[in-house]
């Protein structure tokens, strides 16, 4: 359950502060508020799940070097915070390039202009917060009731039945098959929708999306479409609670194709790790030919909820060629690249997904590309290694492709600490050395600069730093490291040795 941010902003809780919206104003009719919490911790990223709102006497937070002051705005960005509120009184104001950094990353950086108390604010909205979610606990309750009475008089046709979720939940609900064709809709009307019946023109409109099962394949979804005023809240919690009851009644009238029933059992045996013959057979059901290449993709919502619909809209949207599966909080996709094309189709898939997926709270890693089906669970299980490091880096993207992270996912595999820490020693101690004395990020620093291909203008904006500012700390760099490492066979070495010394692998202990 959540609250939107304008509303706590323009409330009577955070009144008294005299709040000012002073980066990343145009997101802040887009957030909604799970919590709100305070803290002077400058390392506190690590701690979220996504949804706060933090509140901070920014005592701590502007006494840090510019740089560091970047990585906390970056570092709240990427952990999806709703919005972020620091006491500016005594004459106090945040950087320009702070303020210009949360409005690149999209992120509400509110000034509070008088004193305030936190752990009053904290109470009064955290209970409006706690408050609405037994309101809307309630309504689904109630509303599930309604639909099992209806079905118990009326019968199990569609229709009726979202008919009255509609009317109950003031939205659009629509039920879609897996190609995005509407099956039955209602409420369009009400909900200002009424184009709706096209769901590529009202993708943006969709506030909740659940599946709908049928014999334990997922055939359909149930999605709740609505403009401003719906409560997108209440109809989070009210989808999944209410998804049983419409699956049942879909299941008399729209059974699963044996293509769509093959389909799933492919993908069930690629999450299990399964091949074998059993394997080619299943592919060979789907029209997948057995020497097509493939790679497999995992995506995850910051919200919590299944992204199913945001990862659904956006390969449709880019034509490609994949297939999804719905497991727990995440969704699995088996993508498919023409024999011969595989690099250039990835390479385009994955820059588009970045696009399709930026500032929607999903998440997502591609792995390795096989030559066929059988390399399908291998794929799986690096794509779940490189979303793991990937969130754990501090880049900024929506999907992480496996190719960015050969280094550390080979060091998980083949390396151990003991000779990890050894190769970083011997390749940057003396400049793991200068940073722990002087500070500056100046590991982090040499990796972005070669990941950029030593190109000194698109690091610099990678790192929010000016120009010159980069040239200075690239000279501290390259005066511990003995020269520029340019032209010299030291380049691809500082490369490996980087990534290791960024600390993301899960080295194992042992020779």
């Amino acid at each position: 359950m959540s609250i939107p941010l304008d509303e706590i902003l323009t409330g009577e809780a955070l009144r008294f502060g005299d709040p000012a919206v002073v980066g990343g104003a145009s997101t802040v009719p887009l957030r909604r508020v799970r919590w709100v919490h305070s803290s002077e911790v400058v390392q506190i990223a690590p701690l979220l799940r996504g949804g706060e709102l933090l509140l901070t006497g920014g005592q701590a937070f502007l006494a840090l070097r510019p740089g560091a002051q970047l990585e906390y705005v970056r570092s709240l960005a990427e952990r999806s915070v709703a919005g972020v509120a620091v006491e500016t009184l005594g004459g106090r104001r945040l950087p320009d390039e702070v303020l210009a950094a949360a409005d690149e990353l999209g992120l509400p950086l509110i000034e509070l202009r008088r004193v305030v108390p936190f752990v009053e604010v904290a109470e009064a909205v955290n209970r409006r917060i706690v408050s609405r979610q037994v309101e809307a606990l309630q309504t689904a309750d109630a509303l599930s009731q309604q639909l099992t009475e209806k079905m118990a008089v009326s019968g199990s046709s569609l229709g009726p039945l979202l008919a009255l979720a509609a009317e109950a939940l003031g939205a659009a609900v629509v039920v879609v098959d897996t190609s995005g064709a509407v099956l039955e809709a209602a409420g369009l009307e009400a909900a200002g929708l009424e184009t709706a019946r096209d769901p590529s023109e009202q993708g943006e409109s969709v506030v909740a999306s659940v599946p709908l099962g049928v014999g334990g394949v997922d055939v359909a979804r149930l999605e709740f479409r609505g403009g401003a005023r719906v409560d997108a809240s209440l109809i989070e919690t009210v989808a999944p609670r209410v998804r049983g009851i419409l699956a049942l009644a879909l299941a008399q009238h729209h059974r699963p194709s044996l293509a769509r029933m093959a389909d799933d059992a492919l993908l069930r045996m690629v999450l299990a790790g399964g091949g074998g013959d059993q394997l080619l057979e299943l592919a060979e059901a789907t029209g997948l030919g057995l020497e097509t290449p493939v790679a497999a993709a995992i995506f995850r919502s910051s919200s919590g909820a299944p992204p199913s619909a945001a990862v659904d809209r956006a390969l449709r949207g880019l034509r490609a060629r994949a297939r999804l599966h719905a497991d727990g909080d995440t969704v699995v996709a088996l993508l498919a690249f023409a024999p011969g094309q595989q690099a250039v189709e990835r390479g385009e898939l994955v820059i588009a997904l970045r696009d399709a997926l930026a500032r929607t709270g999903t998440v997502g890693a591609l792995g390795p590309t096989m030559p066929n089906i059988r390399g399908a669970s291998a794929s799986l299980v690096e794509a779940r290694t490189t979303l793991r490091l990937g969130r754990a880096s501090k880049w900024d993207y929506a999907v992480y492709d496996s190719a960015d992270f050969v280094v550390e996912r080979f060091a998980e595999r083949e390396l151990s600490r003991q000779a990890a820490q050894a190769f970083v020693q011997e390749t940057l101690g003396p400049l793991i050395e200068l940073e722990q004395k002087r500070g500056g990020e100046l590991v982090r620093t040499l990796d972005v600069w070669i990941t950029a291909g030593c190109n000194t203008a698109d690091a610099a904006r990678t790192l929010f730093l000016e120009r010159q500012s980069l040239h200075k700390r690239l000279a501290r760099i390259f005066d511990a490291l003995g020269g520029d490492p340019r032209g010299t066979g030291r380049l691809g070495a500082l490369a490996f040795a980087v990534k290791l010394a960024r600390g993301n692998a899960q080295l194992r202990d042992g020779a």
